[in-house]
């Protein structure tokens, strides 16, 4: 590996401002059981379980980029319908303001939903509005645009062809983010890329390329010559074409053209690769200007996104482990609020039951290893939220914790039974329920169920509530009472 790469420090992903403007979709899934055939005509009945989302289209950048830890916003047109006030509660529940997504009483906002029955997808139902955008839209977004240039450092336009970048709106959106000296990198669709001109980059596949060219790249001089013309046609300052398993090729303004080999991986779904080059590209360009690093860095994080099942971002502790930086899966199990939130999504979007469970965790004995345990058992995931050092002097009082909070940390993740650990005050408990929905919350029976906090909130959305056996006597604040008096 590149020895620049090695040393890179993502962590100034967290200073950068990106704003997405683009078709935002809504990916709902209607996950039931199937027992019987209708009589109405040869097709299963689905009786529905559970219902989960997450954002598509120019929102899979957008999971990116907050996965990678950016600060993000958003540009782009929906309906006022109840698609529309899903995503935007789920981009609220990213972190990321709504207030560029725009209405349009006249149109649909774009839902895919799919159905599963039995763990396999039955249909998918595709609800949408394809016409171009209105004139009015096109003047507030310029406005709006106008108002947030001067806070961000990237623009990413993903264009999925429903309408929202309308040409005459790519061509004003891009100039005026050259202006301001923006690295502008645009996902393109269609035959005709001469709006997309004068981008800093855009990103076609080969399928994507030969389109617009109008011819087969199938061979390899064939692929050289139309991206060189392309990117001197459209007056580019870098087109990076992706070639699947072959890689990258990158052809910069200066110099010839660049192949990034890919890494040889096992390939489990190719779905959103695009999207994670694209936020790739627009964080390495804004960080480092250096398209060769940016294409480079981008090429690793897709090899790890298309290794996933389903439409999954890449996070920055997956890529840093990618760059030699973290080698244990202890570190990726230690998430922030926000990355959980995106991990939890895309869990709920394989279909997989979701067990949470909070506590101070302090001086880890058997007892709470037996909990976590039979935790486990109830589901497919377990996430442990561990009260932070203030939050557990005022739940535990005076000295406490023992164990200071990044230890305890640690401790859970190197648990078998634990898959993700985060941190969280008190105060926040309702909040992240209510932005998980995990399936189940289990707490020991020594509680009440009328005492388990958030009780309210999880059987309000259909979650359920288990108290689970405590088996074994032995209780924290005993242990240290008991090295106390045997210590003095």
């Amino acid at each position: 590996m590149d020895e620049r790469l090695r040393r890179l420090d993502l962590g100034g992903f967290a200073a950068l401002r990106v704003l997405v403007a683009g078709d935002f979709m809504l990916d709902e899934y209607l996950w039931g059981r199937v027992e019987r055939i209708s009589p109405e005509a040869p097709v299963p009945v689905i009786e529905v379980e559970r219902e989960t989302r997450t954002l598509g289209g120019a929102g899979n950048v957008v999971n990116n980029l907050v996965a990678l830890g950016a600060q993000v916003e958003v540009l782009g047109l929906v309906g006022q319908d109840n698609a529309a006030h899903l995503l935007r509660q789920e981009l609220t529940r990213l972190g990321v303001a709504p207030e560029g997504l725009f209405s349009d009483p006249g149109r649909r906002t774009s839902l895919k939903t799919r159905v599963i029955g039995n763990s396999q997808q039955v249909v998918r139902i595709d609800q949408e509005s394809r016409l171009p955008a209105p004139p009015a839209f096109a003047e507030s977004a310029r406005k709006y645009f106008e108002e947030r240039l001067p806070f961000i450092q990237a623009l990413v336009l993903s264009d999925y062809d429903k309408g929202t970048l309308t040409p005459h709106l790519l061509k004003d959106l891009i100039r005026r983010g050259r202006a301001q000296g923006l690295p502008v990198v645009v996902d393109p669709k269609g035959a005709d890329y001469s709006p997309y001109a004068q981008a800093t980059v855009i990103t076609p596949n080969r399928k994507e390329a030969e389109l617009a060219v109008g011819h087969s790249l199938a061979r390899w001089e064939d692929l050289v010559q139309a991206g060189v013309r392309l990117r001197q046609s459209l007056e580019l300052d870098h087109l990076l074409i992706t070639l699947g398993p072959e890689g990258m090729l990158l052809f910069p303004r200066k110099g010839p053209p660049r192949h990034i080999p890919a890494e040889p991986r096992e390939v489990f779904d190719v779905s959103g690769a695009g999207d994670t080059v694209v936020a790739l590209m627009a964080l390495g360009l804004a960080q480092w200007g250096d398209p060769v690093l940016a294409a480079t860095l981008a090429n690793l994080a897709a090899g790890v996104v298309v290794g996933k099942v389903g439409t999954a971002p890449i996070f920055r502790t997956e890529l840093e482990r990618e760059l030699g930086r973290k080698g244990t899966r202890l570190e990726e199990k230690i998430v922030s609020l926000p990355e959980l939130r995106l991990t939890v999504s895309y869990l709920q979007a394989q279909g997989k039951r979701l067990v949470f469970t909070n506590g101070c965790f302090d001086l880890l004995h058997g007892g709470h290893i037996k909990f976590l345990e039979d935790s486990r058992r109830l589901g497919d995931a377990l996430v442990v939220a561990v009260d932070s050092d203030a939050s557990a002097r005022q739940v535990k009082g005076p000295g406490r914790p023992v164990i200071g909070e990044a230890e305890r940390l640690r401790i859970l993740a190197a648990l078998q039974a634990v898959d993700y650990v985060t941190l969280f005050d008190t105060h926040q408990l309702p909040q992240i329920l209510e932005d998980l929905k995990p399936d189940v919350l289990t707490k020991g029976s020594n509680y009440p169920e009328e005492q388990v906090a958030g009780r309210e909130i999880v059987q309000a959305y259909g979650g359920e509530i288990r108290l689970l056996p405590v088996t074994d006597p032995t209780s924290t604040s005993g242990l240290i009472n008991r090295i106390r008096g045997e210590g003095g």
